[in-house]
């Protein structure tokens, strides 16, 4: 492999090498060694991490670089310290969480730019990745920037780790209330584990753990299908009084219940285009903020948490998918359509269709000022719900003056299928199966909003013959 570079010539890299890992990763190298120069840094995912010389290509994993330390993974913050932390052997990564189990919270707490850290992982080698994930599952599985399969797998292992653990230390505990707290982590992530699983004797798409966390009352996000590939993305977000604990498996079942319907409905438009045969979609239900209950639900504080998250993962995805960007629906519920309405006025990425349900306001005073692709945006409100007329956090989306597209909710005939569609009633019932709101929000994700029934005799209309 190393046939016709100078002996001498390896010894100069490697010293450049060793020098530059002492001043640490953002260091600039101002003298080479005489017999050696850089024309410059390859980074790709067959390679990474390598130096071209003289038209010689040399992988940077032939030298042992000068060990990092600890100190110096905690000398540093962002993107720099997940870098210092990925050059550590795994028994120190290990030992340096155990000890000091913070640096990884902190870390998620205020994370580096999911660019960054894609940007980390493409210039890590393959057995670096494997020791970073393997031994800091947690911050894997919750950062921006990783491969979605990469932090699955990371999140299911610091999962399994955590109950084992857990576990384990209930048998010892003498306090109380350290016994209650470890008891109700270990049950949250029981349901995690659980949400993870797919129903028996049904033919179901894989399902992903794209981020997790068990303290307070919990958050999670878990995808239905492929994220990476899936040609139409829709992002779930609950409202008040969801829990992990509570009704992370119920949100994880009506994830699957509009996957089923968005795949079952490009097949049966399929017939009418034949393009939409090979789509594929994918459903993420996504609980990655804590949700408010009757103590704080007159503030705004959770929806902040709610859009900043929501916001990252959205822009992370769109970072990660490059030039084959998906269609995304954000599908609010309640509070959540407060949090996904903040995200899209205040950050500065864009969806295909945004669909809000009971929902409790909007700062922005018009649809056209939500960063939706052709003012797609549609609005359901239910029978008995009394929180959309509420205008609690501003300006009611149903209202005409909004601008946003009415969605029927009420129940009716599809006038496609011939199907008997269900009514919505009160604030809870907008993703129970059968509803008319759950076929309308079935199409609005897979873009064909045309097709929404509207609660108008022009629904008569709304045939396959009118699919674009």
């Amino acid at each position: 492999m190393n046939e016709g570079i100078e002996p001498e010539l390896l010894f100069d890299v490697a010293a450049l090498l060793i020098t530059s890992a002492a001043l640490g990763p953002a260091a600039e190298v101002s003298v080479a060694p005489a017999s050696f120069s850089v024309s410059r840094v390859v980074d790709t995912t067959t390679l990474p991490g390598a130096l071209e010389t003289g038209g010689t290509i040399i992988p940077l994993s032939l030298f042992e670089v000068a060990p990092h330390s600890p100190s110096q993974v905690r000398a540093v913050t962002g993107i720099a310290q997940v870098r210092e932390l990925a050059a550590l052997s795994s028994a120190q990564i290990k030992s340096l969480i155990a000890s000091d189990p913070s640096l990884v919270t902190k870390l998620l707490a205020s994370p580096p730019s999911a660019r960054d850290v894609s940007d980390l992982w493409s210039s890590m080698n393959a057995s670096a990745r494997a020791r970073l994930t393997s031994s800091a599952p947690r911050l894997v599985g919750n950062l921006d920037g990783f491969p979605t399969a990469v932090r699955n797998q990371a999140n299911r292992a610091w999962v399994k780790q955590s109950i084992a653990e857990l576990t384990r230390g209930l048998t010892g505990v003498d306090g109380r209330v350290v016994a209650e707290s470890g008891q109700q982590q270990l049950h949250m992530l029981g349901r995690v584990e659980a949400a993870l699983k797919t129903p028996k004797g049904k033919a179901a798409p894989p399902r992903s753990l794209f981020s997790v966390d068990d303290s307070g009352s919990g958050k999670a996000v878990i995808v239905i299908g492929n994220l990476q590939t899936a040609d139409y993305v829709t992002y779930m977000i609950p409202g008040m009084f969801y829990t992990v604990d509570g009704q992370l498996g119920a949100w994880t079942g009506d994830a699957a219940d509009l996957y089923s319907q968005q795949v079952s409905w490009l097949h049966r438009l399929s017939k009418a285009d034949p393009a939409d045969a090979n789509k594929t979609v994918a459903v993420v239900a996504w609980m990655g903020y804590q949700t408010p209950d009757l103590t704080n639900i007159g503030s705004l504080d959770l929806a902040n948490q709610g859009r900043d998250e929501l916001a990252r993962d959205i822009q992370a995805l769109q970072l990660q998918r490059g030039e084959h960007q998906p269609y995304t629906t954000i599908v609010g519920h309640s509070y959540g359509s407060t949090a996904a309405l903040m995200a899209l006025t205040e950050y500065d990425f864009t969806v295909d269709a945004l669909a809000l349900v009971g929902t409790p306001g909007s700062a922005a005073q018009s649809s056209h000022d939500l960063h939706v692709r052709g003012n797609n945006v549609w609005v359901g409100s239910a029978a008995w719900d009394p929180v959309p007329s509420s205008a609690w956090f501003g300006s009611d989306p149903a209202a005409p003056s909004y601008g946003a597209h009415t969605m029927g909710v009420g129940g009716t005939t599809d006038v496609i299928t011939g199907e008997s569609l269900s009514q919505s009633i009160g604030h809870n019932e907008y993703f129970d199966p059968g509803t008319e709101s759950m076929r309308n929000l079935a199409l609005i994700g897979i873009g064909h909003a045309e097709l929404v029934m509207r609660g108008v005799p022009s629904d008569s209309t709304r045939t396959l013959a009118t699919a674009r």
